[in-house]
């Protein structure tokens, strides 16, 4: 009897810190929607299609640059799709920008050293969404976000040129590096990929999974 009251106790115990994680992440994504909704990449065409023609490239240039389809490229111009963040990255990166920076350009950045998360530009797609937590700046040398992966979507797979790490806050993340068996991470669990590695992480079941993931050096 007192081990079926313990297990009992437990599972109250587990049940009440799952419905105060839900709140947490409900009032959080409340809260930033109030105050800081996340940029609809859609929005975005016509200050990629100005940036490319000060690059002096062409859609089929900047496609072949980038390997995104030329098709593509103009169908995120004209403001006719919502593009994944995978792709927007391969397209600011063949332009010799990234996204800390573009999407950082219509507001100060915080003056530090302390960041405030309604100051924070959020970042969504499909998938995913961002929070960068600190701002783009040559003396910062880190790139910090609070991200959440939501259940039943996989982003694309990347390989990027910086360093990439991450520590699971909630749910439980599939981390899938090409040519590795995939690898199930769980609250606690933290990873770490060298750059230039091929790889892509999404929710393994139902509930989505937020971590705090950075890139070193900010290249991302």
């Amino acid at each position: 009897m007192d081990t079926l009251r313990s297990g009992c106790h437990r599972i109250q115990i587990n049940a009440a810190r799952c419905t105060d994680l839900f709140l947490y992440h409900f009032l959080d994504s409340y809260i930033q929607h109030l105050f800081n909704p996340p940029v609809n990449l859609s929005d975005y065409g016509l200050r990629l299609r100005a940036l490319r023609a000060r690059s002096s490239l062409s859609v089929r240039q900047l496609a072949a640059r980038s390997g995104v389809s030329p098709g593509m490229v103009s169908l995120v111009e004209r403001g006719q799709t919502t593009p994944s963040l995978t792709t927007v990255h391969k397209l600011l990166c063949a332009l010799g920008t990234d996204l800390g920076t573009f999407f950082s350009g219509d507001r100060p950045d915080q003056a530090g050293p302390v960041y405030l998360r309604e100051q924070m530009k959020t970042l969504r797609d499909q998938a995913r969404g961002y929070a960068l937590v600190f701002p783009r700046r040559a003396d910062i040398a880190l790139q910090l976000f609070d991200e959440t992966l939501n259940a039943g979507k996989r982003p694309e797979f990347e390989t990027l040129t910086c360093d990439i790490g991450g520590y699971i806050l909630a749910g439980t993340m599939t981390l899938a590096v090409k040519g590795q068996p995939a690898r199930q991470l769980r609250p606690g669990d933290a990873f770490y990929l060298p750059k230039g590695t091929t790889h892509r992480g999404y929710a393994a079941g139902d509930e989505p999974v937020r971590l705090i993931s950075f890139c070193c050096p900010a290249d991302y």
